[in-house]
């Protein structure tokens, strides 16, 4: 029974040579049914480009986890033992240590004004597995691996701090940076040490590139002697979960750790809540889209009224009628879902290989950004399936009330 309702369906839908208004609606349904679940689809994936790459970017600076334990200094060591033997998800972990310095830039183009900068120390041998820090280096002439770069007294600096102060590859600068035990009676007394530019790092975050320098930890050991580690940064595998190992380490160690979306909290939650809206209001377009099927349907009913009395009058059940009518509104919504997510798969591939859409600087990416997936893709074709599905019980139902003997006395 089943066969013959869809064979009678199909005969429905696709055998209309003499009715061209219902020809005509059954394009309008199919035409906006595929429209909205392109755009639906095209727009979830560009928002979801946006919190992807901008997550990379983020997280490729800071990376997955960071530990801090303030004002006291942890032992790198005993810490090392315990991660690798309890916790086997982590893949990397880099101590680092920070202070601010005077930044002063021995050439004629620079200003005279020395200018407050972020001095970070690192571990570049193991530094270079847990962020991407080594894939932001812009300028290395004498293609130095990351660690030479870290050599003596050499460092690294951000693109803008490097170029509102004229610096370049091969300059030598000035820090002033001050002690603890050089404060006395309201007077400051400022160290100095010279520093050799050995590369220049571009993150495209304005935090970083206008006002942070790296250098190795023994280098900032030597201007803070009493330096302690108060930060280590981890390196999770793709697997492991986030949130969870977050929570063992905070249990096991009892110090302070969070992930990197903790330093942006706004910039995380906007990203999700622009990309969930989006995905709602354009969820509405598509409800839209789907009620002309309603229409298609009553039209389709009022003009099959004597073949639906027909049908009942030689056997046929109420259900098996109304799931001819029911395939019907099915075909259309799933080959109209179907060639729209497919044109938006298509275009999204387009978008990705030639992205010829720039974006304005303020953007944290230059280029227009989409990442399809296949939970989009399944999203979207279950959400028009579900549309579409009650647009068509409605006008089902008014089968029931056909009067199949005066249908076949006065319209047979």
């Amino acid at each position: 029974m089943n066969m013959i309702a869809f064979f009678l369906a199909r005969r429905i839908l696709f055998t209309h040579p003499y009715h061209k208004n219902i020809s005509i609606m059954t394009s309008i349904c199919f035409i906006g049914i595929f429209i909205g679940s392109f755009s639906l689809a095209l727009i979830t994936a560009i928002m979801n480009g946006f919190e992807v790459v901008i997550h990379e970017k983020m997280q490729g600076v800071h990376s997955n986890i960071i530990m801090e334990t303030h004002n006291n200094d942890i032992n790198i060591e005993v810490l090392t033992h315990i991660l690798r033997k309890e916790f086997p998800e982590i893949i990397s972990l880099s101590p680092m240590a920070s202070h601010h310095v005077l930044l002063h830039a021995n050439n004629d183009a620079s200003d005279t004004t020395p200018i407050i900068a972020i001095i970070k120390g690192i571990n570049p041998e193991t530094e270079q597995y847990t962020t991407t820090l080594a894939n932001k280096i812009i300028a290395n002439p004498h293609a130095m691996t990351f660690p030479q770069l870290f050599n003596d007294n050499q460092l690294i600096i951000g693109k803008e701090l490097a170029h509102n102060n004229n610096i370049a590859i091969g300059d030598t600068i000035e820090l002033l940076y001050m002690r603890n035990e050089q404060i006395k009676r309201n007077k400051v007394i400022l160290d100095s040490q010279t520093a050799v530019i050995s590369g220049i790092f571009d993150t495209g975050i304005d935090e970083f590139d206008n006002s942070v320098m790296y250098c190795s930890l023994s280098f900032l050991e030597e201007l803070f002697p009493n330096m302690e580690i108060e930060q280590i940064n981890i390196a999770l595998s793709p697997i492991a979960d986030e949130a969870v190992i977050i929570r063992k380490l905070h249990n096991r160690l009892g110090i302070n750790v969070y992930s990197w979306k903790k330093l942006y909290p706004s910039l995380v939650a906007t990203l999700k809540l622009e990309k969930y809206v989006s995905f709602f209001i354009l969820a509405l377009i598509l409800l839209v889209a789907s009620m002309n099927i309603i229409s298609l349907l009553f039209m389709q009913i009022t003009q099959k009224r004597s073949d639906i009395a027909l049908m009942r009058a030689i056997g046929m059940s109420h259900q098996s009628i109304s799931l001819i009518f029911f395939i019907i509104g099915l075909i259309i919504s799933c080959m109209a879902s179907f060639f729209g997510l497919l044109a938006a798969v298509l275009v999204s591939l387009l978008l990705k290989h030639y992205p010829f859409i720039t974006l304005p600087d303020s953007y944290y990416v230059n280029q227009l950004p989409v990442a399809m997936t296949l939970e989009i893709v399944c999203a979207v074709f279950c959400l028009v399936i579900i549309l579409s599905t009650c647009a068509t019980l409605l006008p089902i139902r008014r089968i029931r009330n056909i009067n199949i003997s005066h249908v076949l006395r006065f319209e047979g």
